[in-house]
């Protein structure tokens, strides 16, 4: 008892400033779609560490993997040596994995915001040009530049006087020509950046005619594509990439959490030809391509292709979909692959969707919240989730929303 209460008074020394939805469940272990805490408590996690967890907790082949490591090399600086083998298996097995082929070029870092931050100063040092357009409710991370460039919500914005000059932000087809017309010339545009599924905006996956527009305009004007697939990414919505479903080749696309099964681990690619002509010494990082997130990253790839991730993926958020969209609260399911988000047709929906959150998590069920106000119930489960964890996901979630 004595070591729970230490526990929790360690949340004193922890910023307040920092939201925790789920903030008294204190884990101690977890397997597969499960965790577990020190009152002896489970709960099925279909928060997924915000999508990082793309294999479950603790996936024995990852494990296993990471353990072999361990005793031969733990970090290998990228500015100092070479490469490492853990480095050059994971780059060979990412090139054969790529949207296309003139996405050969990687250089690795630890978080989304990261790539992100990178992203942006490849495409600026690269084309010579300052301003950046984005997507509006798009989520790009929490660094300064990186929140820059992000729309999701004002709260993580809220007085950052010292953000990036030079973006401008667009809802639309209109929008955008009317930006680039009237606001900036695509002489001065270095990017636009989007995530091909919005994940903390909404899940709103971009329409094909829209990307492919912004794709036409940024090659008619020596614009860079940056597909931010950092969560939409690495198997989340059925296919490797959602830029593939939708015909689309970025010059830069950054990528992140569920690569690497919840290690800190995180890229932008791009070509060679952008990558080696922005300068030496002008990209690096202590812990980026470190052995043993590449290792895990690697690892994560093969339970990939050997259990068939990607085709369960899409069919159990297929299933998912089907079986809660019927609901009469229901107003919208917005699934891809497994990349949900659940919109209701209440009249005071913060509130009461906050409500079945907290019934969820009652009866042992862990979902997340997403849109600019947390209006919308957003599920990110493991990509190898079994249909006995969803059929349980299921009959809890009829049985609290059906009686809201």
């Amino acid at each position: 008892m004595l070591f729970i209460i230490d526990m929790f008074n360690v949340f004193n020394h922890i910023p307040k400033t920092m939201s925790k939805l789920h903030k008294n469940i204190m884990p101690v272990s977890a397997n597969g779609s499960w965790l577990y805490t020190q009152d002896e408590k489970k709960y099925l996690d279909f928060t997924s560490g915000i999508g990082a967890l793309s294999t479950g907790h603790s996936h024995p082949y990852i494990i296993d993997k990471v353990k072999q490591q361990l005793p031969k090399l733990v970090h290998i600086q990228q500015q100092i040596f070479g490469s490492h083998p853990p480095q050059i298996e994971l780059t060979q097995k990412l090139l054969k994995i790529m949207p296309h082929k003139g996405l050969n070029n990687f250089f690795y870092v630890n978080s989304g915001s990261e790539a992100t931050d990178n992203a942006i100063k490849i495409a600026r040092k690269y084309t010579g040009r300052q301003n950046i357009l984005a997507l509006n409710k798009g989520f790009h991370g929490r660094s300064l530049a990186a929140l820059s460039v992000t729309s999701s919500n004002v709260t993580s914005r809220l007085n950052g006087l010292s953000l990036s000059p030079g973006v401008f932000f667009f809802n639309d087809k209109t929008d955008l020509d009317r930006i680039l017309e009237f606001q900036s010339s695509p002489l001065d545009v270095c990017a636009i950046i989007v995530e091909p599924v919005q994940g903390e905006g909404g899940v709103n996956s971009i329409p094909k005619h829209l990307l492919q527009h912004i794709q036409q305009i940024c090659r008619d004007n020596g614009i860079l594509l940056i597909a931010d697939e950092v969560q939409c990414g690495s198997g989340r919505t059925g296919t490797w990439w959602n830029v593939e479903q939708k015909n689309i080749n970025p010059d830069i696309m950054t990528f992140g959490k569920g690569i690497a099964s919840g290690y800190p681990f995180a890229g932008v690619v791009s070509s060679g030809e952008i990558m080696n002509s922005i300068g030496e010494s002008y990209l690096g990082g202590t812990y980026g391509g470190n052995a043993i997130c590449s290792v895990a990253a690697s690892a994560t790839i093969d339970v990939f292709n050997n259990e068939n991730l990607l085709s369960n993926s899409e069919k159990m958020g297929l299933y998912i979909k089907n079986n809660i969209e019927t609901i009469h609260t229901i107003k919208q399911v917005r699934q891809y692959g497994l990349m949900i988000a659940i919109e209701f047709s209440f009249s005071n929906e913060t509130e009461k969707v906050m409500k079945i959150v907290d019934l969820l998590r009652d009866e042992g069920i862990l979902v997340l919240l997403c849109g600019h106000k947390g209006q919308y119930i957003r599920i990110l489960p493991p990509l190898n989730v079994s249909l006995k964890d969803v059929d349980i996901f299921l009959t809890k979630f009829h049985k609290i929303v059906g009686n809201i």
